[in-house]
């Protein structure tokens, strides 16, 4: 006697969902002649209902679904469990095949989409910028904070003169000269520091998780 399961396990058997079995059963595509009963605890004919969806589904349905493999004569044996009464139990799904592949690929592709406009997102929040562009511009900060203290020497020159009496040039000589030991200390400080420093700072991003139900 041909095997009879109920919706669910024909649904687990072929891959999709108990709804799409039920959708099928509406729309004419699994005949009454599969149906063993009727009502909710109506079970279903597994080989006859496959080639009922052999016959009604086109290819592009049967791949967009992926399952072209597993509607296909004795493609998927049916296993009866004695210890459960006679219970019929679909044997695990077999992940394989060009449609498996292609879902992959289309999985993948939208995972890396997320992951790029979270990215994306992140960096117009200025949560991630180029290193090294980073550093130029830190190096640039910090050139042009030199030049205005440096010119900013003849000015105090001239102030600390004029207040004590002293010539211009030799003021700003010696301020020159001191200024010049605090860069060459404030430069080994600086790189004491950076050694401590990470190259890069680790930034959470969290990516929409991609539903492979949606591509199918």
């Amino acid at each position: 006697m041909e095997a009879s399961v109920t919706k669910g396990e024909f649904a687990a058997l072929i891959g999709v969902s108990p709804g799409r079995v039920s959708q099928y059963l509406t729309e004419g595509k699994i005949s009454q002649a599969a149906l063993v009963g009727s009502g909710r605890n109506a079970k279903i004919r597994v080989e006859q209902a496959k080639a009922d969806l052999r016959l009604t589904l086109d290819v592009s349905q049967r791949l967009g679904n992926g399952i072209d493999t597993l509607i296909d004569a004795g493609s998927q044996p049916v296993i009866v469990d004695g210890n459960a009464g006679g219970t019929v139990v679909p044997p695990p799904l077999q992940q394989s095949g060009i449609d498996y592949e292609i879902k992959q690929q289309k999985l993948e592709a939208a995972r890396r989409a997320n992951r790029n406009a979270a990215i994306n997102e992140a960096r117009e929040r200025g949560q991630l910028m180029d290193t090294d562009a980073g550093r130029a511009e830190m190096t640039r900060v910090a050139s042009a904070l030199m030049d205005v203290f440096d010119g900013g020497l003849t000015d105090m020159a001239t102030a600390i003169a004029a207040e004590f009496q002293l010539p211009q040039r030799d003021v700003k000589h010696i301020l020159r000269k001191e200024f010049r030991k605090l860069r060459e200390t404030a430069a080994k400080q600086m790189k004491t520091r950076a050694v401590s420093v990470p190259e890069y700072s680790e930034v959470v991003i969290e990516a929409e998780e991609a539903d492979p139900a949606e591509l199918a």
